[in-house]
Order: structure tokens, then sequence, then C-alpha cells
């Protein structure tokens, strides 16, 4: 069941809805590739579309099945995108067909993306709102010189497989400061309990949204921003 963060429920019963945005990340690195990050349009700017800081790269891409079934067999989704110069051509046939490999596909309000995506800023930019879904790449099933097909599944299906997991906390950042999945390697900020300071010994992060957002680093926070908290 996907979590809906309740500002974009508020969202979704206005009269007039702003457009809603899907964008893609394909993760790679567990079958030896890298990470990308796509979204079928640009911004007002003619940018790429920027969302909690990363940049989605303007990108043909599209997904089919995403509905939601309560009854019989799980979604089997099926991703398509763009072989343009080969570019899928190549990494298939290097990452045994990119099996294994995840898919998260995020949808957000327009009125809820970052301020640097508008000529005039976004006073309503809000990096908590997104509908988050996860998935596993289970077989390319099309590939020609135009696009490939990709059938998802949900982790959980993968029938035998293990896949490493990790605790899902809202403002909790479970990476490794400085690491390969923090991505930050600028100057010292500030300490673990978000004081600014200039010395690089005291330089840790909170490992909260709060230290994210120092260091301009919110796209590679570790947290699960779109967890509901429990009710008090």
């Amino acid at each position: 069941m996907q979590d809906i963060p309740q500002e974009t429920h508020h969202e979704t019963t206005r009269l007039t809805q702003s457009a809603q945005v899907v964008l893609w990340e394909i993760d790679l690195t567990e079958v030896g590739g890298e990470r990308y990050f796509f979204c079928n349009e640009q911004n007002e700017k003619g940018e790429p579309v920027t969302w909690q800081g990363r940049q989605y790269q303007a990108y043909p891409i599209q997904g089919t099945g995403f509905e939601l079934n309560g009854k019989g067999s799980a979604a089997r989704p099926t991703l398509t995108v763009s072989n343009l110069h080969g570019m899928v051509t190549g990494m298939a046939e290097d990452l045994q067909s990119l099996v294994g490999g995840t898919v998260v596909r995020r949808k957000v309000y327009a009125r809820f993306l970052d301020a640097v995506n508008f000529v005039n800023g976004n006073s309503d930019a809000d990096p908590e709102q997104e509908v988050i879904s996860r998935w596993r790449i289970e077989q390319c099933s099309e590939l020609s010189a135009v696009s490939a097909s990709f059938v998802l599944s949900t982790p959980t299906e993968t029938d035998g497989a293990v896949f490493p997991g990790r605790i899902m906390l809202a403002n909790t950042c479970t990476w490794t400061y400085r690491g390969d999945e923090c991505g930050y390697h600028g100057p010292a900020v500030a300490d673990e309990y978000d004081q600014p300071t200039s010395d690089i010994t005291k330089d840790k992060c909170s490992k909260c949204l709060s230290g994210c957002k120092f260091r301009n680093n919110v796209g590679n926070f570790g947290g699960f921003l779109s967890i509901n908290k429990l009710s008090q």
C-alpha cells in the first residue's frame, strides 16, 4: 500500500489540481551498474526537473500497469524507455538484461516541486509531498533499436532471492556521513546537534533532514520522507 502524505491527499481533492509529475529512479548498482534519474518532461524553464535537490534528466520513459489491485495476483507493471543511441542495448548486454535492478517511481504534484524549477520560485515547495513505489526488474520483455520494455515485480515476489533491506525511518538517515550514498564531500558545516562549526574534527551529521539542508544535500537524504508519523 502506498503512503500518501497529507498535503498530497488534499491536492487530489482540489477542484483544480496542479499537474502530476512522475519521476523515475533506475538503480542498477546491485547488478554492477549506476543510478539513473529520468523524467518524461522538463520544468517551466526548459531544464531538468529538480526534486529534493536532485535533477531528473528529460528522457523518454513511460510506465503502465501500476494500478493498485487488492484482488488476485500482484501487479506486474511494464517500464518502457527509449533506446536512444543504443544506450539500453549496451547496458542490457553488460548487466544481464538489467534483471535484479531497482525501479523507484515517485509521483509529485508540480505545486510542491523545488523552487528552482520555477522562474518566480515556489513558496509551496515541500520535499515531503511524494508518493513512492519500489519495484524490481524481473525481465527484459522487449528490446529494439527504438525502445526497451521491462516487466517489474515487487521485491517480495522475487522467488528465492534475498535483497538487502533497511528499517524505514521518516526523519533519520542511515547513510554513513561523507560516504558514497551520502555524497557530501564539502567543508565542515555543523556538529551532530546541527550547531554550526568550521572545525573539520567536529563536523558530524545529525542524521536528520535538517543536517542535509545545512549542506544543500537533501536529494541524498537516506530517510523516507513520505512516511506519515503515527497518531499520538
